[in-house]
């Protein structure tokens, strides 16, 4: 019995060895690529940067340019305050989708940033995604909710510092 249970572990053993269970060895393998580290002297190198075409098109990634005060961010933060002077109770909705037309505004109220209901003035702060450059801020009075108030913000990609959305 015990040779039959040693030759049955063998056998099992040696397909075990047999089937592998890695590659083939026939995929290739990626070599390793050191990436040259850039390090910015503080030096005033403007005059050496040539112009850029926003409109250029490219073929590859590697050549897109960017001037160097572009900062690759995936978002930015936006200031909101919504001065209440007639103290009236009111909800605010900040959202990123919608469309003006002839009849007004149309607001996709699934792509809100901020909703939140105040009866006096409101001020915070919302983290928008940077391809997000035109927010609508609808105003719902309660004492009149047929007929919201709408106000349009568009990012000033230019400004420096803090961005702002004030409603007064």
């Amino acid at each position: 019995m015990k040779l039959i249970n040693l030759v049955a572990i063998l056998i099992m053993s040696l397909f075990i060895v047999a089937c592998g269970g890695g590659s083939s060895g026939s995929e290739p393998i990626a070599p390793v690529v050191d990436v040259p580290i850039i390090i910015d002297d503080g030096g005033d190198d403007d005059d050496d940067e040539e112009e850029i075409d926003p409109n250029a098109v490219y073929a590859t990634t590697a050549e897109l340019k960017a001037t160097k005060s572009f900062l690759l961010k995936q978002e930015y933060e936006l200031t909101v305050s919504y001065k209440n002077a007639s103290n009236r109770n009111a909800y605010l909705s900040v959202c990123t989708e919608f469309t003006e037309g002839e009849y007004g505004i149309k607001v996709n109220y699934n792509t809100c940033l901020l909703r939140t209901s105040i009866d006096k003035s409101y001020t915070g702060s919302l983290i928008v995604a940077n391809d997000k450059n035109r927010l609508v801020m609808a105003i719902w009075y309660f004492d009149d909710v047929k007929s919201p108030r709408y106000e349009v913000w568009e990012n000033n990609s230019d400004a420096e510092g803090e961005r702002k959305f004030d409603v007064n």
